[in-house]
């Protein structure tokens, strides 16, 4: 049996139907910014209920819009250790500084006390990843120490699309979120973003930013700083379509989870259970390996040997030793410290493959496979 990272959940009837919208629209010349991506914008905001919803081309740009409608230029952005580089990107290229905090070692989130160490006079804002899928249990006592200090409680949401913890939904704990669309996330565009608020001067503000500094799209007056953030309606189009099918997609991703959780008792493997009342989008399936297993050989055996190919991690390198910001401190909010949670967690971490349509005989073979290698 051959099990491939992914599957990417488009099926004939979608590109029948995409392929029919897609030819109207390259006929009737709208190709930016148009009904598509304002009705996307709407479906995405009642699928996470927020009050608005505001499209761009990237994860990354959502989290770009965010800072600089918040104007966090200057300011301490506290971000976790455990995360993709673009979060701490995004904040840059707006004129932030970064704080790296360590995470902690249920679910690899933002742990509060060490986002409450890194706290300064000049922080801003804190930033919770939905690391996997997962929100913190502790995601309260994050936006409450925000609160403390003025500060803004901002989620990247990109890989938790339709995550609910306790009722709350990711997209809706914060001032702000971001989500991506790329093509291995949760629901996909193939590329592309999206920023949620219930904020109306922030959403006033984005919706300037993301259209060259213009108050009124189109007059070319630009009243205010600004660049090219708009979305495309090709996009849009891909991204109507899996809001049709949102709730499928999340319900198989679930359930290969809990053939994994069952498939696992017992095993080397530790595995991440969700907390209680929590509902996680499972982007990834982590698992932890026992000490001193080689993941490189593991995953090199499973390709050659069985033909199955394992998730990328979440992630490999933790931000206090990624060469850029080792190299640039002018970006740092505070000196980068040892992290030995988010360390320990990207040294070990392996992520089983999961995605819609991948059956309980693939899942079986899949584990059978890494406890051969294991053992």
């Amino acid at each position: 049996m051959e099990v491939p990272i992914l599957k990417i959940p488009f099926d004939c009837d979608d590109v029948r139907i995409i392929g029919e919208e897609l030819s109207r629209m390259l006929l009737s010349g709208s190709l930016a910014m148009g009904d598509k991506s304002r009705l996307f914008e709407e479906k995405f905001a009642d699928f996470v209920g927020s009050r608005w919803a505001l499209g761009c081309q990237s994860g990354t740009q959502a989290l770009e819009l965010i800072a600089r409608g918040l104007n966090l230029s200057g300011y301490s952005v506290i971000v976790p250790g455990l995360t993709f580089m673009a979060t701490a990107m995004a904040f840059i290229a707006a004129g932030a500084k970064i704080a790296v905090a360590d995470v902690d070692p249920e679910l690899f989130q933002l742990a509060p006390n060490e986002a409450a160490r890194m706290t300064r006079a000049d922080t801003r804002a804190i930033v919770l990843v939905h690391l996997g899928g997962f929100i913190s249990p502790k995601w309260r006592d994050l936006k409450t120490l925000a609160q403390e200090h003025c500060a803004y409680l901002i989620e990247d949401s990109a890989h938790a699309h339709g995550a609910i913890d306790n009722g709350a939904k990711a997209g809706t704990l914060g001032t702000a979120a971001a989500f991506s669309f790329y093509p291995t996330k949760v629901l996909t565009t193939a590329e592309g973003g999206m920023v949620t608020t219930d904020d109306p001067e922030l959403h006033r503000k984005m919706l300037i930013l993301r259209q060259h500094g213009q108050e009124n799209p189109g007059s070319n007056i630009h009243e205010h700083f600004g660049l090219n953030f708009r979305p495309s309606e090709i996009h849009a189009l891909l991204g109507l379509r899996q809001m049709e099918k949102a709730d499928w997609i999340l319900n198989q991703r679930r359930q290969a989870a809990e053939v994994y959780d069952q498939l696992l008792v017992n095993s080397p493997l530790t595995r991440l259970l969700p907390p209680e009342n929590q509902k996680p989008a499972y982007y990834k399936y982590i698992t932890l390996l026992p000490d001193k297993v080689s993941r490189s050989h593991l995953k090199e055996r499973l390709k050659k040997e069985f033909q199955v190919s394992l998730a990328g991690e979440v992630y490999t390198i933790p931000l206090n030793k990624q060469p850029f910001l080792r190299n640039n401190p002018h970006v740092l909010g505070t000196p980068l410290t040892p992290l030995p949670q988010s360390e320990k967690a990207a040294e070990s971490q392996i992520c089983l493959p999961i995605w819609p349509g991948l059956t309980k005989e693939a899942q079986e073979y899949v584990v059978d496979c890494v406890l051969k290698c294991l053992n």
